[in-house]
C-alpha cells in the first residue's frame, strides 16, 4: 500500500510538471508578437494570379524589400524597417532616387498573424484623401 502510494503521487507530480510546461510553452507561442513573426519571413500578396508581389524581411530585423509581380520577382525595392511598435511599421526607400524628393515611406499595421497568414492595412500616407488598404498576404 504505502508503495502504491508513493508511485500515485510521484506521477501525479509528473503530471503536474508536464502540465505546467506544456502551459508555459503555449503562452509563449501566444505571446509572440507581429514582429517576431514577420522577422526573416517572405510575404506574397494573397491575390489570383500572384506569384511574387509582396514584401519580405530580413532575419535582422532592420531591412526589408518590396516585390513587384512584373520583372518575375527581379530588383526589389530595397526598404528599411522602423517599428513603431509591436504592430506598427513604416518601410522607408534605401536608395536615394534624387536630391530633392525625399525617400518614399509605406506605414503598415498588422491587423492579424497566424502561421501561415497575415493581413496588413498600409495606412495612406500620400496627398489627398485616399483610404487606407488592408489585404492579406501569405507566407511563403
Amino acid at each position: 500500500m504505502c508503495f502504491n502510494f508513493q508511485i500515485n503521487k510521484e506521477s501525479n507530480q509528473m503530471k503536474k510538471l508536464i502540465f505546467a510546461g506544456l502551459c508555459l510553452s503555449l503562452s509563449t507561442l501566444a505571446c509572440a508578437g507581429a514582429k517576431e513573426s514577420l522577422v526573416g519571413k517572405r510575404l506574397v500578396l494573397d491575390l489570383p494570379d500572384t506569384e511574387c508581389a509582396g514584401l519580405s524581411f530580413a532575419k535582422n530585423g532592420k531591412d526589408a524589400a518590396m516585390y513587384a509581380e512584373m520583372g518575375q520577382c527581379q530588383d526589389p525595392l530595397p526598404l528599411r524597417v522602423k517599428w513603431l511598435d509591436d504592430k506598427t511599421f513604416i518601410l522607408i526607400e534605401k536608395v536615394r532616387t534624387n536630391n530633392i524628393s525625399p525617400p518614399r515611406s509605406y506605414l503598415y499595421k498588422v491587423q492579424s498573424v497566424n502561421q501561415h497568414y497575415v493581413k496588413l492595412t498600409q495606412i495612406w500616407t500620400g496627398w489627398g484623401d485616399s483610404k487606407d488598404d488592408t489585404l492579406g498576404y501569405y507566407f511563403k
